[in-house]
């Protein structure tokens, strides 16, 4: 945990010194834990920019080549990530993902599986809607504006939408109509932080 708390302040100096950040919402963030913070996805920064905005810690998917450096590696596991291979049906990484917020932690999921080059939201994959469904998880959305590009003292803008219940998802069988339902849902609610028409990813 103290490493965690380490990379997040020294991390949120470079950033801040680097960009302007605006967070919008925060009074919106639950108290404690066991529910999913999801997010659009668009620079390898997005999930430092979320985690500075919530106190308690936040394990992040992450995609499994990033661990394949035994640095990296070490690093990534110490402060909680879940590595993921994309594409393969990874069911260790959601069992593991269950198990984090069954346990009261939150997990961090970037629903469109891989950063947006050009900015424009991807099409959500149905992963966090489904572990959603395993863990009866609340959703935190979120979304991630980028002013101007990157540049020095861009803006960036972080919003914390309202939670979305566990029951507002329309589970009640485990049928793939639900689950496609549920994942319009959250991702919709991204998409309204982030000013974009639903149909428009």
């Amino acid at each position: 945990m103290w490493l965690y708390k380490l990379a997040r302040f020294v991390c949120g100096i470079v950033l801040h010194l680097w960009y302007r950040v605006e967070y919008i919402g925060k009074e919106n963030i639950p108290q404690g834990g066991g529910y999913m913070v999801v997010s659009n996805h668009q620079c390898f920064a997005d999930p430092i920019f979320l985690a500075l905005g919530i106190r308690e810690r936040i394990c992040f998917m992450a995609k499994a080549e990033l661990f394949s450096n035994w640095l990296f590696r070490w690093a990534f596991l110490t402060i909680g990530s879940i590595p993921v291979n994309r594409g393969a049906g990874d069911t260790s990484a959601i069992d593991s993902s269950a198990q984090l917020i069954e346990q009261g932690g939150i997990l961090g999921i970037f629903p469109e599986g891989t950063r947006s080059k050009d900015g424009k939201p991807l099409r959500p994959k149905s992963g966090a809607a489904l572990i959603a469904r395993m863990t009866k998880a609340d959703i935190l959305p979120c979304a991630i504006t980028y002013h101007n590009g990157r540049k020095f003292r861009s803006q960036v803008t972080v919003r914390y939408g309202e939670k979305i219940p566990f029951e507002a998802l329309g589970f009640e069988t485990d049928s793939a109509r639900e689950l496609k339902e549920a994942t319009r849902l959250l991702w919709g609610k991204v998409l309204e932080l982030l000013g974009v028409e639903e149909d428009a990813h």
